[in-house]
Protein backbone atom coordinates (compact mmCIF):
# COMPACT_ATOMS: atom_id res chain seq x y z
CA UNK A 1 0.00 0.00 0.00
CA UNK A 2 0.97 3.48 -1.27
CA UNK A 3 1.16 6.12 1.37
CA UNK A 4 -1.06 9.38 0.89
CA UNK A 5 1.45 12.39 0.94
CA UNK A 6 -1.08 15.37 2.03
CA UNK A 7 1.83 17.64 1.98
CA UNK A 8 5.29 18.14 0.53
CA UNK A 9 7.38 17.92 4.04
CA UNK A 10 9.86 16.05 5.03
CA UNK A 11 10.79 14.10 8.19
CA UNK A 12 14.36 12.42 8.56
CA UNK A 13 15.32 10.31 11.29
CA UNK A 14 19.23 10.72 12.31
CA UNK A 15 18.90 8.47 15.26
CA UNK A 16 16.55 6.20 16.43
CA UNK A 17 17.72 3.59 19.27
CA UNK A 18 15.82 1.87 21.94
CA UNK A 19 16.76 -0.26 25.19
CA UNK A 20 14.91 -1.60 28.33
CA UNK A 21 14.94 1.84 30.01
CA UNK A 22 13.89 4.17 26.74
CA UNK A 23 13.47 4.58 23.40
CA UNK A 24 15.21 7.90 21.81
CA UNK A 25 15.36 9.68 18.44
CA UNK A 26 16.60 12.64 17.00
CA UNK A 27 13.92 14.14 13.83
CA UNK A 28 14.58 16.57 11.46
CA UNK A 29 11.62 17.60 9.92
CA UNK A 30 9.57 20.99 8.19
CA UNK A 31 6.34 22.14 8.25
CA UNK A 32 4.85 24.71 5.90
CA UNK A 33 6.59 27.85 8.06
CA UNK A 34 8.96 25.81 10.27
CA UNK A 35 12.53 23.55 10.37
CA UNK A 36 12.44 21.87 13.42
CA UNK A 37 14.86 19.41 14.82
CA UNK A 38 14.55 17.96 17.86
CA UNK A 39 15.86 14.78 20.46
CA UNK A 40 13.73 12.63 22.46
CA UNK A 41 13.84 10.63 25.10
CA UNK A 42 10.97 8.52 25.66
CA UNK A 43 11.34 6.15 28.78
CA UNK A 44 9.91 3.18 29.26
CA UNK A 45 6.87 2.34 31.86
CA UNK A 46 8.57 1.63 35.46
CA UNK A 47 11.96 3.53 34.28
CA UNK A 48 10.60 7.26 33.98
CA UNK A 49 12.02 9.76 36.65
CA UNK A 50 8.46 10.74 38.01
CA UNK A 51 6.59 10.10 34.33
CA UNK A 52 8.58 12.48 32.53
CA UNK A 53 9.30 12.67 28.92
CA UNK A 54 11.74 14.81 27.58
CA UNK A 55 12.51 16.66 24.10
CA UNK A 56 15.16 18.89 23.62
CA UNK A 57 14.83 21.38 20.34
CA UNK A 58 15.55 24.04 18.17
CA UNK A 59 12.44 25.52 15.62
CA UNK A 60 13.71 27.87 12.60
CA UNK A 61 11.13 29.73 10.80
CA UNK A 62 11.66 29.48 7.05
CA UNK A 63 11.45 32.70 6.45
CA UNK A 64 14.72 33.51 8.31
CA UNK A 65 16.73 30.95 6.93
CA UNK A 66 18.93 33.63 4.83
CA UNK A 67 19.46 30.82 1.93
CA UNK A 68 20.11 27.89 4.41
CA UNK A 69 17.95 25.14 2.79
CA UNK A 70 16.56 21.51 4.54
CA UNK A 71 19.17 19.49 2.89
CA UNK A 72 21.90 22.19 3.83
CA UNK A 73 20.85 21.59 7.66
CA UNK A 74 20.22 17.73 6.95
CA UNK A 75 23.83 17.11 5.81
CA UNK A 76 25.17 19.55 8.65
CA UNK A 77 23.16 17.34 11.59
CA UNK A 78 24.29 13.94 9.45
CA UNK A 79 27.88 14.96 9.88
CA UNK A 80 27.68 16.03 13.63
CA UNK A 81 28.67 13.98 16.25
CA UNK A 82 25.01 12.67 17.85
CA UNK A 83 26.06 14.37 21.15
CA UNK A 84 27.56 17.25 19.85
CA UNK A 85 24.48 17.98 17.10
CA UNK A 86 22.26 20.32 19.45
CA UNK A 87 24.92 23.18 20.31
CA UNK A 88 26.99 22.82 16.89
CA UNK A 89 23.68 23.66 15.03
CA UNK A 90 22.36 26.48 17.74
CA UNK A 91 26.37 27.58 16.57
CA UNK A 92 26.00 27.37 13.01
CA UNK A 93 22.28 29.49 13.62
CA UNK A 94 24.13 31.91 15.27
CA UNK A 95 26.87 32.45 13.54
CA UNK A 96 24.89 32.89 10.33
CA UNK A 97 22.48 35.49 12.32
CA UNK A 98 19.11 33.17 11.70
CA UNK A 99 16.95 33.29 14.90
CA UNK A 100 15.33 30.30 16.48
CA UNK A 101 13.91 29.04 19.15
CA UNK A 102 15.20 26.54 21.44
CA UNK A 103 14.24 24.89 25.05
CA UNK A 104 14.19 21.46 26.39
CA UNK A 105 10.45 20.45 26.98
CA UNK A 106 9.48 18.03 29.49
CA UNK A 107 6.29 16.49 30.24
CA UNK A 108 4.64 14.45 32.47
CA UNK A 109 2.94 11.12 31.28
CA UNK A 110 1.00 9.13 34.01
CA UNK A 111 1.04 5.99 31.98
CA UNK A 112 4.49 5.96 32.88
CA UNK A 113 4.69 5.32 36.91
Amino acid sequence: MQQLKLFDYRTDYLFKSENQIASYFDILSETKNEIKYSEHIDPKKGFAICGVEYEEYIDVKKENLNGLAYDDILVFLKNSKKEERLERYKKLLKFRKIDFDADLFTWNNDDLN
